[in-house]
């Protein structure tokens, strides 16, 4: 009986795996980088990127700025400052060197959340496009085919990039 369930799955196998193999697939690639950097709404999140990280960059400064300024008026005057004083304008400026690290550190992640952001619907774009051309063209698999990351590009391979760009309507 164990024997009869055995060449009954091993068959069953067998034939699914013929199945499979028979069936026609269709390969095709996309350097789906090249596809997000060629669409106008990268650009204009790219710009908008731009501008929030010249903000941060603008709110860093100027911290900067002020943080040098009271380190170099304490510099002028700490030979005549009291030591109660003198320790106290020190803490003053650690504390605020100690916010303009965090303050970085904060923009920084700021930043890339910013860029996940405006990126996100960029790329929720481009996927649908590519869904929608490789179902156009009967593709079973579609492989991202970054040339960096491609290691073999076979010669039965469609390259998706220019139809699914003529489906978003971007021209080179």
């Amino acid at each position: 009986m164990k024997n009869t369930i055995k060449l009954v799955t091993v068959f069953a196998l067998v034939a699914f795996c013929c199945n499979v193999m028979a069936q026609n697939i269709k390969l095709a690639h996309i350097d789906k980088s090249a596809l997000v950097v060629s669409m106008p709404e990268f650009e204009e999140a790219q710009e908008n990127l731009q501008k929030y990280g010249q903000t941060l960059s603008d709110e860093i400064e100027e911290i900067e700025v002020e943080l040098r300024r009271k380190w170099d008026e304490f510099q002028k005057v700490q030979e005549s400052l009291q030591e109660l004083v003198k320790q106290s304008r020190l803490e003053d400026i650690q504390a605020m060197s100690e916010r303009l690290e965090r303050f970085q550190q904060n923009a920084q992640i700021l930043y890339q959340q910013e860029q996940e952001k405006l990126l996100q619907p960029v790329i929720e774009k481009a996927d649908r496009a590519i869904e929608a051309v490789a179902k156009e063209q009967e593709i079973t698999y579609v492989i991202n085919g970054d040339p960096q990351i491609l290691l073999f590009k076979a010669v039965g391979t469609i390259d998706l990039l220019p139809a699914v760009k003529q489906h978003l309507g971007i021209r080179d």
